[in-house]
């Protein structure tokens, strides 16, 4: 049984103060012009936030609830829908993405994905970080490898989902991510390296350290060679 890592996020973020950028939940893939660039990952950091970490990326992908691992190209960011009931709001944001490489889960027709993030809120139920923050901090382009399984359609007893459908097609498949699987390409000064969502590469076990100059592409391979194929 491979040992289990407990990581602890813990940010107050104060929302971003850069130039917003246009959102899309149109499915396109980014255009050539659109490479990435450098990932601000603290959008998704607004609040303390607890999880469990796998000792490897193989591990994670081949474990029980995670059902769905792909590489993608970040196209675009819409707001997502809301899950409501008493004492609760947990708001979403939806990140649609060009498909590069299904390695487990079912393929999508129309070659995009779209991935249910939760979206922190800060003071007063306010987002700590607007869908264009979100746009800002992810730029188009970049590259991505979400490791999750689908997102639930039905919300749990006395809660319910608001607007089922923003920010994807009329029942398009949602993909919640593990949130150690879910993985960035940011472009530094040094090179192309991988950035987590929820937890810095530096502080999740040794075996999640990647050459940077491997990036997305280099864990795919490593996934690919133990065996996660679709």
């Amino acid at each position: 049984m491979p040992a289990l890592f407990l990581l602890r996020v813990a940010a107050v973020f104060a929302v971003l103060a850069v130039a917003a950028c246009t959102s899309s939940n149109s499915g396109k893939a980014p255009g050539p012009e659109t490479t990435g660039g450098i990932v601000d990952t603290s959008v998704f950091r607004g609040v303390d936030y607890e999880f469990v970490m796998f000792e490897t990326p193989e591990d994670m992908a081949k474990a029980k609830g995670v059902t769905t691992v792909m590489s993608a190209l970040v196209g675009g960011f819409a707001q997502g829908r809301v899950l409501a009931g008493p004492g609760i709001e947990d708001r979403h944001v939806v990140m649609w993405a060009t498909i590069r490489e299904t390695l487990e889960g079912p393929t999508s027709e129309d070659g995009s994905a779209y991935v249910e993030i939760l979206q922190p809120l800060c003071a007063g139920n306010v987002p700590c970080a607007t869908v264009e923050d979100f746009a800002a901090a992810i730029p188009a382009g970049t590259k991505v490898l979400v490791l999750g399984d689908t997102a639930a359609e039905v919300a749990p007893p006395d809660l319910r989902y608001a607007d089922n459908d923003a920010g994807r097609p009329p029942g398009a498949r949602l993909v919640r991510p593990n949130p150690g699987g879910l993985l960035f390409e940011s472009a530094t000064t040094a090179g192309r390296t991988v950035v987590g969502a929820y937890a810095k590469i530096e502080d999740m076990p040794e075996a999640w350290h990647p050459d940077p100059a491997a990036g997305i592409d280099g864990l795919t391979a490593r996934l690919k060679a133990a065996g996660v194929t679709a």
